[in-house]
């Protein structure tokens, strides 16, 4: 005995169900025999069936380019000029003129926002000796330190900027002036492999 509402296909019905089971979308097929969804899933289980997908795919985008044809043709979807060939900028046409004088004023608020909230951002991390994530110069060093930094580097010293110490090796043509004078900028040490 069938349930009630129990579908049971035709010889006819089961010869189209398995024929086009794998290259039909479930919404199709349901259509087609005039029943569920989830009786279309049932029917399938029980004859061990499976989806072709390329076949699938291929007819959905083929539904989504007549849906566009037929809204195009309908004038259902709007065109916006802003956004094509004419929005683009002409010589002598500049953002300004574009956009309006309050939303240029606003986009450049905006931008003045984003711009120092990145800056502060970048200036913590480079004060708690975390690597940066952007390539703003944040970390503000006199002129004096930079041309001490060059001329140790050029004569072998090994510098530990987070520490400011300047470690020298065997190899390292020794400052000594610039050693014995009061600390500036780097402490001098022996390398702790020596």
């Amino acid at each position: 005995m069938t349930p009630k509402n129990k579908i049971v296909l035709t010889a006819e019905q089961e010869a189209w169900f398995l024929e086009n089971y794998a290259s039909l979308i479930n919404i199709a097929i349901a259509d087609h025999l005039g029943c569920s969804l989830r009786t279309v899933v049932r029917l399938a289980r029980a004859r061990g069936l499976v989806k072709d997908m390329a076949a699938i795919e291929g007819q959905r985008i083929e539904k989504a380019v007549k849906a566009l044809k037929l809204a195009y043709a309908t004038r259902k979807i709007v065109t916006h000029p802003e956004n094509g060939i004419a929005a683009r900028f002409q010589p002598g046409y500049n953002a300004r003129e574009k956009f309006g004088e309050e939303k240029f004023r606003e986009m450049h608020r905006k931008g003045a926002i984003t711009r120092s909230r990145t800056f502060a951002e970048e200036r913590a991390r480079h004060r708690f000796g975390l690597p940066q994530r952007t390539r703003l110069r944040v970390g503000k060093q006199p002129r004096q330190k930079i041309l001490d930094r060059c001329y140790l580097r050029r004569r072998g010293y090994i510098l530990d900027e987070p520490n400011c110490v300047a470690y020298w090796t065997a190899t390292t043509q020794r400052a000594t002036k610039l050693e014995a004078a009061p600390r500036r900028f780097y402490i001098f040490k022996p390398h702790p492999t020596l």
